[in-house]
């Protein structure tokens, strides 16, 4: 170290599911060691850091860089060139800034930002969220210096190579006490920092199915921004004042604090959050994830009883509104559910 404090880079993101373990972590270590944290951010131009990172207090490094999965082979080109000029970049900004570490936590951004690390003799770390880890993370294990795992499943998966640590969360979600006992059962809805296309249509088709429970749940719906007015129109069919739909949430602990069930995506992070706060799910794994990482994350948690999975397709065929009906009528179920989620959620 320099002397003038410890130079850490974070660097990915472009979801909430890759940037709230990095921030989490960034939190801690400037709870440790105070004024000696100097912490950067590396992200991409287009991810949700643009709003949170700076929001935390961090600078933040934007690089233009863009997936390439189910993209035409000009905008597959486009990517490829994206990614050498951000790696191009992130090898002059780390012969310039000479950090101690770079934290990887996963996202476009990441790899370029990690790479160049190695390539400049800067220590190394990949926090991998996920029980299948992602293509990129299994190529760079070998070549960082430390590996974060969630799961002794992913380390295998890595040859063997990680420390099981689980996943980063905010303490607030292990301090959520079980939802008091309430006359109207509440509903947990949301599908990431963008929202769910495929949730917000099938939730805003099934309203009127829901207003018929006896009672009807209380709902809160974060749909993200494009189908905002989409899921306010068909909310209008609902019992006044009992389906709150919400753009973002910025106070997830607060808000499963409150929730019976919970429907949503299969990330990672978002389950760890679900573990810790022991809350029940019915997980709709998002099917375009690389890797098919988020059926495998949903399946683990499927096969401890802590969540029933419906997959993006049975979405229009009537099986949400049906596993609906069975838990928010169940209280019981719910709640061995939901002690089932505790059990496995790692502080």
């Amino acid at each position: 170290m320099d002397g003038e404090g410890y130079k850490i880079v974070f660097a990915g993101g472009g979801t909430g599911g890759h940037l709230y373990p990095g921030l989490v972590v960034a939190a801690a270590l400037r709870d440790e060691l105070g004024d000696a944290a100097d912490i950067t951010f590396i992200g991409a131009q287009r991810g949700i850091e643009q709003r949170l990172v700076p929001q935390a207090g961090y600078p933040l490094v934007s690089l233009r860089v863009a997936g390439i999965k189910g993209r035409g082979a000009l905008a597959k080109l486009g990517a490829a060139f994206a990614a050498a000029r951000a790696l191009l970049r992130c090898f002059f900004w780390m012969r310039r800034h000479r950090p101690d570490l770079v934290v990887g936590v996963g996202g476009y951004a990441s790899g370029p930002a990690v790479l160049a690390a190695t390539w400049t003799g800067v220590k190394t770390m990949v926090l991998e969220q996920n029980h299948f880890p992602g293509a990129t993370n299994r190529w760079l294990a070998p070549r960082v210096d430390a590996v974060c795992v969630p799961s002794e499943d992913a380390r295998k998966r890595l040859d063997g190579i990680g420390t099981v640590t689980g996943n980063p969360v905010r303490a607030e979600f292990f301090e959520t006490a079980p939802p008091s006992p309430a006359a109207r059962p509440s509903l947990l809805v949301f599908g990431g920092s963008r929202g769910a296309h495929s949730i917000n249509r099938a939730m805003s088709a099934l309203v009127p199915e829901l207003a018929r429970f006896d009672p009807a749940p209380r709902v809160v719906h974060q749909c993200g921004e494009a189908d905002a007015e989409t899921v306010r129109d068909a909310a209008r069919a609902y019992p006044r004042d009992l389906y709150e739909v919400q753009v973002f949430l910025d106070d997830m602990p607060a808000r499963l604090a409150a929730a019976d069930l919970v429907v949503c995506r299969a990330g990672a992070s978002t389950l760890a959050e679900l573990t810790a706060a022991g809350r029940p799910a019915v997980l709709v794994p998002y099917p375009h994830a690389a890797d098919d990482h988020q059926r495998h994350n949903a399946e683990s948690l499927a096969r401890v009883g802590a969540a029933r999975v419906v997959t993006d397709a049975e979405l229009d065929d009537g099986r949400l509104v049906g596993v609906l009906e069975e838990l928010l009528g169940n209280p019981e179920a719910i709640r061995r559910m939901g002690e089932c989620a505790k059990r496995i959620g790692k502080p």
